[in-house]
């Protein structure tokens, strides 16, 4: 028997074999369109913030006011969609609002028509110093006279009185008795004048403290009049509920997909392209065989589709059962009933009667 030569099978493998799980003619898959996913993804991402922003836009309503977002017809240049934020007063804070704004338009009204008074009292800050009250040159002194006039008469009495009983008690002017009487006379009245120039002077720094305090009060009380009138109802402004913000939520991953399953063919085809070279291997081990192989299904076992060769002729991994010399190891190869309804001549009958292929003529 001659020896078989699988070189023809060789160069025509890939055109002739197809491997389960694989592409047909053993070509890696090509690579995906990475910038097309890549453009998917950012659409994608793009189209999730758009509904990220419109679920955070939540209509509120308090007993203040109202926040009410609206949806603009058109987008912007991007594609977004625009919205309009209107917030609204209740009817009650709405009222006290413009109310509001009329005091202070007549507020305004009454500050321009009094502009000139304000000019006047910032041009002159503070009390006129000159305008109150004076003690005059010796302080106390306009009081002292208005004091005097009341004890004068009766220092006027005393100085009599002391003379008529000097001259009683014969006492003469000029004698030592008479000068030491006056001079306790004028010692007694000038302890009157002190206390009337103290007292005098004690008035006047009075009457100057209330007149500064009158002068200061009639230049506030204007200030104060427009500061009571600032300090009536006041509006209300609403105090909208923090809005719990949407997860950041992203599109689909298509770029990772795109190479995910591009990962996953060019895996399929590695394992393809092992499992071809291992399949060669099985078939080329036959070169060392008989033209003719026992390729009888009767002999086989634990069967499994694994190719298919030219003409529609199928392979399988198999296990022969106990018989004979057949190797217990497991084998590649095709089923001898098939091979003979497509090439009747690459099939033989064995003396045994168990059919056997020769592989040379498939």
């Amino acid at each position: 028997m001659k020896l078989l030569d699988f070189k023809w099978l060789m160069p025509a493998l890939n055109d002739y074999f197809t491997f389960y799980g694989g592409g047909k003619g053993g070509s890696a898959p090509p690579p995906p369109d990475y910038t097309g996913a890549a453009q998917a993804t950012a659409a994608g991402n793009l189209e999730a913030a758009r509904a990220t922003a419109a679920a955070n836009r939540t209509n509120q309503i308090t007993p203040y006011g109202n926040l009410i977002y609206t949806a603009n017809p058109g987008t912007d240049p991007y594609g977004n969609t625009l919205y309009t934020a209107t917030q609204t007063l209740a009817p009650a804070q709405q009222k006290i609002l413009d109310e509001t704004n009329l005091l202070n338009q007549g507020l305004m009204n009454t500050a321009n028509r009094g502009l000139s008074y304000a000019n006047t009292v910032l041009s002159t800050p503070g009390v006129n110093t000159s305008l109150l009250p004076t003690t005059g040159v010796n302080p106390g002194q306009s009081y002292q006279e208005a004091m005097m006039s009341r004890l004068g008469p009766q220092i006027d009495r005393e100085n009599a009185a002391l003379e008529q009983q000097l001259a009683n008690r014969g006492i003469a002017a000029g004698t030592d008795a008479y000068n030491q009487a006056k001079m306790l006379q004028a010692q007694k009245q000038n302890d009157l004048l002190n206390s009337a120039t103290v007292q005098g002077m004690g008035m006047g720094l009075n009457a100057n403290q209330q007149a500064f305090q009158q002068a200061a009060y009639n230049q506030m009380q204007p200030i104060n009049v427009i500061n009571a009138l600032r300090t009536g109802s006041q509006v209300q402004n609403p105090q909208f509920a923090s809005t719990p913000m949407q997860a950041q939520t992203a599109g689909p991953d298509l770029l990772g997909a795109a190479n995910a399953s591009y990962q996953n063919q060019l895996a399929a085809y590695n394992a393809q392209q092992a499992a071809q070279g291992g399949f060669m291997g099985g078939l080329m081990s036959l070169g060392g065989a008989a033209i003719s192989r026992y390729s009888d299904i009767r002999l086989k076992k634990n069967i499994k589709k694994i190719g298919t060769l030219r003409k529609g002729i199928n392979i399988y991994s198999y296990n022969y059962i106990d018989y004979k010399d057949l190797p217990k190891s497991k084998q590649i190869g095709v089923m001898a009933q098939e091979v003979e309804k497509v090439i009747p001549e690459a099939v033989v009958t064995m003396a045994d009667g168990y059919k056997a292929v020769n592989y040379a003529l498939i």
